[in-house]
């Protein structure tokens, strides 16, 4: 693996459907050659997302994506996510929040916190506060807009503990060393029956890239995501374990 990486990719390079970014955040690509062929291997997460049901190619917090042209296309079911079908009108208040505020936020080095108890009574007063992991989803929201905001903005990537509670910046490469990622998902393959109800035929030669969900999302958003691509099947299962 190497760090021939672009970080927070636009949407609209990432899905063939990019409302797909209500649910999946986009972390960083990858470009890659695979028998001659050009790759771009996107890696996303669901911070502030509850897996619920299982479905073929949406259980567990693993999910699959037809790879199409550089895009991701989802294979499963957005009704994976407990209570989904209310998240699109939270993310739009939460969207239209952050757009008009995000320069005093950054500004103010606004901590999550405070963000929080200011942001739930708005929530709260306009009736967007029916959504059981409200608060949860808000958190993960505001932790990685911040983060990316910051990175558009001065192209320097600092966590958003970084900037408003003075936590040490990470310095360790964005994508985990081969060795170390492969140790992780082996334990994960070895336990595979256990966590996936369907059957996927993947292996660990499918590993494409992983990192620390938590360099981009909430601190205390604990796992590693990985990207395996099928490459007989042009499908990318993305695995946040």
């Amino acid at each position: 693996m190497n760090e021939n990486i672009q970080l927070y990719p636009n949407i609209e390079n990432v899905f063939v459907d990019k409302s797909l970014g209500i649910f999946f955040k986009p972390l960083l690509t990858i470009k890659t050659l695979i028998n001659d062929e050009d790759y771009s291997i996107h890696i996303i997460s669901t911070d502030g997302l509850f897996c619920k049901n299982q479905y073929k190619y949406s259980e567990n917090n693993f999910f699959g994506f037809k790879y199409i042209n550089g895009k991701y296309e989802f294979l499963g079911e957005l009704d994976v996510f407990d209570d989904y079908e209310k998240i699109h009108k939270l993310h739009n208040a939460l969207e239209k929040d952050f757009t008009q505020n995000r320069d005093t936020y950054l500004k103010e080095k606004r901590t999550v916190d405070d963000y929080l108890e200011n942001i739930l009574l708005q929530l709260e007063k306009n009736n967007v506060y029916d959504f059981s992991n409200a608060e949860y989803y808000a958190e993960a929201f505001y932790s990685y807009n911040f983060t990316k905001y910051f990175y558009e903005k001065f192209g320097v990537h600092k966590h958003i503990s970084v900037i408003t509670e003075n936590y040490g910046k990470n310095t360790d490469p964005f994508l985990l060393d081969k060795k170390e990622a492969l140790s992780i998902l082996e334990e994960f393959l070895i336990n595979m029956n256990y966590n996936l109800k369907s059957d996927y035929q993947i292996n660990q030669n499918m590993l494409m890239a992983a990192t620390e969900i938590s360099r981009f999302m909430t601190i205390a958003r604990d796992g590693i995501v990985f990207s395996l691509l099928d490459t007989t099947n042009k499908i990318v299962y993305i695995l946040e374990y």
